[in-house]
């Protein structure tokens, strides 16, 4: 006896088109910072990809702070990048 093998579930599709609010961050984009983007090297991608995660880290961690006075930075980062925390 031979199991018939169904079909995978369809994929949903994809794309811009596909999530509202992905369309609505592509929509967002500024084709000239694509192209300054697009020159830079690796290293200066990865440099400025850094930056971004720290600028992130301390909104953050100052969010988190102006729920829990008590806690300084340092310990407030700490929770951020440990996921101890829910937004």
């Amino acid at each position: 006896m031979s199991k018939s093998l169904s079909p995978p579930p369809a994929k949903r599709p994809s794309g811009p088109a596909s999530d509202p609010l992905i369309a609505g961050a592509v929509a967002e984009v500024d084709p000239a910072q694509i192209a300054i983007t697009r020159r830079l090297t690796p290293a200066q991608r990865f440099t400025q990809m850094l930056s971004m995660i720290e600028f992130a880290e301390n909104v953050a961690a100052r969010q988190l702070r102006r729920k829990h006075p008590d806690l300084d930075h340092a310990e407030a980062l700490r929770k951020v990048r440990t996921f101890h925390v829910k937004f």
